[in-house]
């Protein structure tokens, strides 16, 4: 729904020099019936699926939840590519077409705005704080956007269908050295694995955390998968599975005590296990994690 066809009334420079004070007057009036606009950016790690949900969806899914879709957003630098790949989560949250501010040359004027977003901490909701949502309900909110029927594996799935995981793939680092081997193991084991995400639910996350980056993985990933109410497991990689080994001393602190590194900022602690490492799983002991997800999903 086009929201200058609804709710609002624009008028251009020339038009409020000539009109003065009482064209505001009449843009308030036209826009009385309308709940609230929301302005925001789509920037900066946009494109990246963490950064996406931890610094836009689930801020934007805490400020305008409360409304029911009686929201505009205004945004400013609108990314065309990132608005259609999460077009059904804006669509639930607004039902009206977004507005891109930098393109617009008229004077637009609505009864109540909010600049910026509501945000709890990374990847997380804090229910004992406004507007007292839950990880749960968010975990909700998308089921329900995507039609999502089932909210467990059911005795009928469970006869007819191959269990199905999706492997997240990074490219430029932390990536899985062997990732069609692994792939090849888990069909072996019974498990389908593939693409498509639309309108699948998946129940386990299998969290795979390189070598020295424990500290970092447990509130990022851990805590907002068990608060969503997901069954969670997790791969240590081990040094010998980590591109890092031979590129310190072996003696080195890196290797010693990742905490100490830690300690140093999170620029350091970055550059050296979250932008300066890959890992080549150990089929022996990933094997033993699909199989422990296998059996959590049979009934």
């Amino acid at each position: 729904m086009a929201y200058d066809s609804i709710f609002s009334k624009s008028f251009g420079q020339s038009e409020l020099k000539k009109l003065g004070f009482g064209a505001l007057i009449i843009c308030f009036i036209m826009a009385s019936s309308f709940h609230t606009v929301l302005k925001q950016h789509v920037r900066g790690y946009c494109g990246n699926q963490f950064h996406d949900f931890t610094d836009v969806l689930i801020p934007l899914y805490l400020t305008s939840r409360r409304f029911h879709g009686e929201v505009l957003f205004l945004v400013a630098d609108k990314r065309f590519f990132w608005i259609s790949k999460y077009k059904p989560i804006l669509d639930k949250l607004s039902n009206y077409d977004i507005v891109d501010i930098n393109k617009e040359n008229n004077v637009l004027c609505f009864k109540r705005m909010i600049v910026g977003l509501r945000a709890h901490k990374e990847f997380a909701i804090d229910p004992l704080e406004p507007p007292h949502y839950s990880m749960e309900d968010f975990r909700q909110f998308l089921r329900s956007t995507f039609s999502l029927e089932r909210e467990s594996v059911t005795n009928h799935v469970c006869r007819t269908r191959r269990p199905r995981m999706l492997i997240i793939s990074r490219r430029k680092n932390r990536f899985i050295k062997n990732e069609i081997e692994v792939s090849n193991m888990a069909r072996s084991l019974g498990f389908d694995v593939g693409g498509g995400r639309n309108r699948v639910e998946y129940i386990i996350v299998i969290q795979i955390i390189p070598f020295g980056a424990e500290l970092w993985a447990k509130p990022y990933f851990q805590l907002p998968a068990k608060g969503m109410k997901l069954r969670y497991l997790e791969y240590k990689v081990s040094l010998n599975e980590s591109s890092l080994l031979g590129k310190y001393p072996l003696d080195s602190q890196v290797y010693r005590d990742p905490g100490a590194i830690y300690n140093k900022g999170f620029i350091v602690y970055h550059s050296v296990y979250l932008n300066n490492q890959d890992v080549t799983l150990n089929f022996s002991r990933f094997r033993e994690i699909l199989l422990k997800a296998f059996q959590l999903v049979q009934c």
